[in-house]
């Protein structure tokens, strides 16, 4: 008989620090002890790993090589039924499940139906395969893709609460939008508001992962509008499969090109957004998805976004005046801007940032949501 009350996070992919971080800290404020589970395998790498979270413990899992493909359905599948075998030995008082793989919701909610009195919780950071972003696979795929959303779909009611991150993935699920609890992170404490703006020309900031979502053509059609009309110099923070294509779809555009890399200090990264007008947050039509944590992290350094992704950011945008929604005047505007227009604009951003994204407000609201429940 336990005294103490026990909780599990479950994440396949190990996003602990995306997300579940926030939870476990809430949980264990509350007293509860507190269990991390993730697989064995990467899915960035494609390689086994080893989780570096304090008392993690891995399932192992098949490894797979192609993200679309039948064997990673069956690595997830591994992990939901080989980690809720393990649970069904000691039921917890709490289980938090994120979502994907939709395999979890599956299982998760006939552990539920076996254990009623176990609070379940769904986290979905993603929405997948909606986030796909090829419109011609997906209806090529539909009907595995919608027995693959089923997975998810048919089994949120088990859940005692479900928190979306955000309002996009609310709507498309039939959630009230207070459900959504957006991506929490802590700004640097020594990190100042002060800007450095170039007035002759722009400099534009492309910060996170390179890969199949960001939306290339966009991002250099827009650099080549406004490399017409003043001198221009994307910043690109990060690498990834599409990073060559990237540089040079800007290079052919007329901008020059500071390429860094992959960057990790802080402060680094801070020092270059001082100085840049506007990030890039352009990633592909098909794609489902109405926060980017790309977007957090250029408000998170104050820097206002030149944003294509719909609900959520889109809303933000117009309404809070923290970028520009791309449209076929947005190099015009931009152009048109003065250093001190920039300004106000990162005041705005910083202001938005701190009602929206800041640690303690991201706690107060996962305390709100689960109150009474855990």
């Amino acid at each position: 008989m336990h005294t103490t009350k026990r909780a599990v996070l479950l994440s396949c992919s190990d996003h602990y620090n995306h997300r579940l971080y926030v939870i476990d800290g809430y949980l264990r404020s509350l007293g509860y002890e507190t269990v991390y589970y993730t697989s064995d395998f990467d899915h960035t790498s494609k390689k086994v790993f080893r989780c570096t979270v304090p008392g993690c413990r891995q399932i192992h899992v098949r490894p797979y090589q192609k993200n679309l493909s039948l064997s990673r359905i069956l690595s997830h599948r591994d992990f939901a039924r080989l980690v809720f075998r393990e649970l069904e030995q000691d039921p917890p008082d709490v289980v938090v499940a994120q979502l994907p793989p939709n395999y979890l919701a599956h299982y998760a909610a006939r552990f539920k139906a076996r254990h009623p009195e176990t609070r379940l919780i769904f986290e979905i950071f993603d929405m997948w395969p909606e986030t796909f972003p090829s419109g011609s696979m997906k209806r090529l795929l539909a009907l595995p893709f919608s027995v693959w959303a089923g997975l998810r779909d048919k089994n949120l009611s088990a859940a005692d609460r479900v928190i979306p991150e955000c309002r996009l993935f609310c709507r498309k699920l039939g959630l009230p939008e207070e459900n959504a609890i957006y991506l929490a992170s802590r700004r640097d404490p020594n990190q100042t508001p002060e800007a450095h703006l170039r007035s002759d020309g722009l400099d534009l900031c492309y910060l996170g992962a390179i890969n199949n979502v960001v939306n290339v053509d966009a991002i250099a059609d827009l650099t080549a509008q406004l490399a017409r009309l003043k001198p221009v110099t994307v910043h690109v923070i990060g690498d990834g499969e599409k990073c060559p294509q990237l540089l040079q779809a800007l290079r052919d555009a007329g901008a020059e090109v500071d390429w860094l890399g992959v960057v990790f200090d802080e402060s680094r990264k801070h020092e270059v957004m001082s100085r840049c007008h506007f990030g890039f947050n352009l990633m592909k039509p098909d794609v489902c998805v109405g926060l980017t944590m790309k977007s957090v992290d250029y408000f998170r350094h104050d820097l206002p976004i030149l944003n294509n992704i719909p609900a959520d950011t889109a809303e933000l945008v117009d309404r809070e005046q923290v970028g520009l929604n791309v449209g076929e005047d947005t190099a015009a505007r931009v152009a048109a801007m003065t250093v001190e227009d920039c300004l106000r604009m990162r005041k705005n951003v910083r202001r938005v940032f701190d009602e929206n994204f800041d640690l303690p407000v991201v706690q107060a609201r996962y305390a709100a949501l689960l109150q009474g429940i855990v």
